[in-house]
C-alpha cells in the first residue's frame, strides 16, 4: 500500500509530459536554401549582361513561399526531394516600395533535397526568354547612336558619346547642361509601333549616373495627337554619382495611353530655386538602353 502515492505521482507526471505535448506540439526543423545573387548570361544579339536583380521569388512544389532580398537563406520545411522555382525580382523604375518578378528572365527551376539543419546552395544563371523582343539596345559603341534633340525650353542638347569613364566597352551616352541651357531633351529617332500587341509588358532598361533629375517616359502618337506626339513623363531616376541599372515598368503608360506608336523620350534638367540654376553645370551619362517587348 506504500507504493501508492509513488503510482500516483508517476501517473500524473506521465500525464503532465502528455498534455505539455498537445499544448506544445514538436515543431518540425527546416532545412535552408542558400541563393547567391543571380547572373545574367546575354548572347551578342542581346546586348549587355548588366542586370540589377534583387529578390528572389521562391515557390517549393507550386507553393509560393515569399519574396527574399538577394543573397537569401530560405527555410524549407519537409524533408526529401524537393521541387524548387526561382524568380527574379527587380524594382519597379527603381522604386524600394515596387518590387516586381522580371517577366523577361527565364525562372530556375531545380531538385534540392532538403534535411534538417542542413543548407543547400544555388548559385542561379538567367537569361532573357526566347520569346523576348528588344526594339532596340543602344550600347553606343557604333558610329552613330539612336537618339536626336527634340527642341525644349532653349537651344537643342545633344547627346554625345563620351569615353570619359563609360560603364563598359569604350564609350557611354553623355548629356552636358550649363547654366545657359538647364534643360536638354532627347527621343529615340526611329518610332516604335504596337509595343504591347502580344503582351502588356514593355519594359525599359539602363544604366546610367547622373548629377540632375531625370525624367524618362514615352512620346506617343496617334490619329487625335498633334505632329509632335504626346509626351508621358511617369518615371525618373535622382542624380547618382556611380554608375547604376533601373528597369522602367512603361506597360500601363502604353496600355493607359491607347496609342500605337511610341518613341522613347528622355529630359535631364538642371533644378533651379528662386529663378537661379541650382548648378553652373551637369552631366548625364546613359548606357545599355534597351527597349524589350514579347
Amino acid at each position: 500500500m506504500k507504493l501508492l502515492p509513488s503510482l500516483v505521482a508517476l501517473s500524473c507526471l506521465l500525464c503532465t509530459l502528455s498534455s505539455c505535448d498537445i499544448i506544445n506540439p514538436q515543431e518540425d526543423v527546416p532545412g535552408f536554401l542558400l541563393v547567391s545573387p543571380f547572373q545574367l548570361t546575354t548572347t551578342p544579339a542581346q546586348g549587355s549582361n548588366s542586370a540589377k536583380i534583387t529578390e528572389v521569388w521562391v515557390s517549393v512544389d507550386g507553393e509560393f513561399l515569399g519574396a527574399f532580398a538577394l543573397p537569401a537563406r530560405i527555410p524549407i520545411l519537409g524533408s526529401g526531394l524537393r521541387r524548387v522555382s526561382l524568380q527574379t525580382g527587380i524594382k519597379d523604375n527603381g522604386i524600394s516600395t515596387t518590387p516586381d518578378i522580371y517577366p523577361f528572365y527565364t525562372i530556375t527551376n531545380t531538385d534540392i533535397d532538403v534535411q534538417p539543419n542542413q543548407t543547400s546552395a544555388l548559385q542561379p544563371t538567367v537569361t532573357y526568354l526566347p520569346e523576348t523582343r528588344f526594339a532596340f539596345i543602344e550600347n553606343f559603341e557604333g558610329p552613330q547612336h539612336i537618339f536626336t534633340e527634340r527642341r525644349f525650353g532653349g537651344p537643342d542638347q545633344a547627346m554625345q558619346k563620351s569615353t570619359q569613364n563609360p560603364f563598359e566597352g569604350t564609350a557611354s551616352g553623355l548629356i552636358t547642361l550649363d547654366s545657359a541651357n538647364t534643360i536638354a531633351e532627347i527621343a529615340t529617332g526611329p518610332v516604335f509601333r504596337n509595343l504591347n500587341e502580344r503582351s502588356p509588358f514593355v519594359y525599359l532598361e539602363m544604366d546610367y549616373k547622373s548629377d540632375v533629375p531625370v525624367l524618362v517616359g514615352l512620346v506617343g502618337y496617334g490619329p487625335n495627337t498633334p505632329p509632335t506626339g504626346r509626351t508621358l513623363y511617369e518615371a525618373g531616376f535622382l542624380p547618382k554619382e556611380n554608375w547604376n541599372k533601373i528597369y522602367f515598368n512603361l506597360s500601363q503608360s502604353i496600355f493607359a495611353s491607347g496609342l500605337s506608336d511610341f518613341q522613347v523620350v528622355v529630359q535631364a534638367a538642371i533644378p533651379v530655386q528662386n529663378g537661379t540654376p541650382t548648378r553652373n553645370s551637369a552631366r548625364v551619362w546613359l548606357d545599355n538602353v534597351k527597349l524589350l517587348h514579347f
